[in-house]
């Protein structure tokens, strides 16, 4: 049989159409783009939209559930072809009709015509521009290839079809949140401080929202979305399907929303997943956060290093009075006058990362710095992340007296209460330890290999604590409950101190 057709299209791109066992594909030549158009000929082929996407589309949930096809392009004209000859396409969308990016869409081809899934199509959309449930224009390039028995032909010239206007599923995701419930009388008017933090990245791309807050014993609460604060209305206001449920998991719902419930009093995060409309809660009780500070603004220390190999060196703990989880840190130490620093919340980790915007502290994606005083000298850095407050004070205590050694000693160390295990002075007044082996027993910091200064808590209830303010006034042991490997610090202008297993630094 004659295929005059498909031969002259062979000696057009140079004869490419060399004979195998197995279909060979050829690139006769470099795309080129064509204007938008709903119709389009070209090599004597006509192309169209196909029925399943001419019309502006909403994809659906159900959409996606059942892989819904929708035909993409369809030939509307072909020249004469060989018996048994036909067409198959590989499909790619744009958010340009010049095609500047574009991605791979996943077709199929049959007699003729393309078509695509509704999940294809919806993840192309949210590849392209985001998650954001917006009516979107995509333009579809189809390069298209004769095909006959083992003779496969790429055709020159694709076609260009579009835009087709393509709305993705995803769910409203606002841009603030705020916790609503016993903690503050259910006042729309109290939300300000128990608004929730958020990366500020768009939120199709970031839908996490967190919130650190003490929760009273038995705590109701539920989530009002921006759109419901600033109208002062309970419609739209977020809770779940059970009236005071209990669970540390759950669903978000609109309609006929009940109070979630905290049963145990303390500290709690609360993690809203805005894009699956689900919430968690991590109970803290009264157990404080680590977060690192890095930066180039301590005098002596290696600048803007975030890694754990540099952890109690370029990269400390911030010290806090107490192990209670109030978002409450310090840090006293010798400053360089015109530096800055941020506060990681994972070692190695850059984003996102607590810096300072606006006059707030914030946690988010390359966050901006947070300046450090402007002149040389000794400074106490208070930071509140509840509050998002930062605040340099000049330190006016004695900074004249100086150790030649700092220690632990104990039952819980190495060498008992005969011999120190040597800490590591990083800055002036700044000792750290890492990976501290431990066992089980009591412990206290000294100096100088001897008894004239030791720090230890002032109090039986702190003894357990991670982070202290000791005291030299005969202070209490530190009790170590579980062997095993310690972060060690402490400050000895203000007493304040770190003892925490290693496995608990994120």
């Amino acid at each position: 049989m004659k295929r005059i057709y498909l031969y002259g299209m062979l000696l057009v791109v140079l004869f490419a159409g060399a004979c195998s066992d197995d279909v060979y594909d050829h690139e006769a030549a470099a795309p080129q783009s064509y204007p938008q158009e709903t119709e389009q000929s070209v090599d004597g082929f006509t192309f169209a939209l196909g029925a399943g996407v001419t019309s502006p589309i909403v994809l659906t949930e159900e959409d996606l559930e059942k892989a819904t096809a929708l035909e993409a392009v369809t030939t509307t004209a072909t020249p004469e072809l060989a018996e048994g000859a036909y067409l198959t396409f590989k499909l790619e969308a744009s958010d340009t009709k010049e095609f500047t990016s574009s991605i791979e869409l996943p077709s199929t081809s049959d007699n003729n015509t393309v078509t695509v899934t509704a999940p294809d199509l919806d993840e192309a959309v949210k590849s392209l521009y985001g998650k954001a449930p917006n009516a979107r224009e995509l333009y579809l390039r189809a390069n298209y290839y004769i095909v006959d028995g083992t003779i496969s032909v790429l055709m020159p010239t694709p076609v260009v079809l579009g835009p087709v206007t393509v709305t993705p599923v995803a769910p409203v995701i606002e841009t603030e949140y705020y916790l609503i419930g016993d903690v503050n009388g259910w006042g729309f008017d109290k939300l300000d401080q128990y608004k929730f933090d958020h990366s500020g990245k768009d939120v199709y791309e970031d839908p996490i929202f967190t919130l650190l807050v003490e929760i009273p014993s038995g705590s109701y609460f539920k989530i009002v979305p921006k759109s419901s604060k600033e109208a002062g209305s309970w419609d739209g206001v977020l809770g779940n399907p059970t009236d005071g449920n209990t669970a540390l998991e759950g669903e978000l719902i609109v309609e006929k929303a009940q109070a979630m419930r905290i049963e145990e009093p303390g500290w709690a995060r609360i993690t809203l997943n805005m894009m699956e409309y689900t919430y968690s809660i991590q109970l803290l009780g009264y157990t404080k956060d680590v977060i690192y500070m890095t930066g180039d603004a301590i005098t002596s220390l290696p600048g803007w290093k975030n890694e754990t190999a540099q952890l109690g060196n370029g990269l400390q703990v911030l010290f806090a009075d107490n192990s209670t989880a109030d978002s409450k840190y310090t840090f006293t130490a010798h400053f360089t006058g015109g530096k800055a620093q941020k506060f990681p919340v994972n070692a190695g980790v850059w984003n996102p990362c607590w810096g300072y915007k606006d006059g707030a502290l914030v946690l988010e994606d390359n966050s901006p710095n947070l300046s450090g005083p402007a002149t040389d000298g000794y400074y106490t850095l208070k930071l509140d992340f509840g509050a998002k407050t930062a605040e340099y004070m000049p330190y006016t205590g004695n900074v004249s007296v100086t150790y030649n050694t700092m220690g632990v000693i104990g039952t819980a160390t190495a060498g008992g209460w005969d011999a120190d295990t040597d800490l590591t002075q990083v800055t002036d007044h700044i000792w750290t330890g890492n990976a501290i082996e431990l066992k089980a027993g009591e412990l206290k910091i000294r100096a100088n290999d001897a008894w004239e200064v030791s720090w230890g808590p002032a109090s039986e209830e702190e003894q357990n604590s991670s982070f202290g303010l000791g005291t030299t006034a005969n202070g209490k042991n530190i009790i170590i409950e579980t062997a095993g490997t310690y972060y060690i610090a402490l400050n000895d202008l203000t007493g304040h101190y770190i003892v925490i297993p290693t496995s608990d630094l994120p």
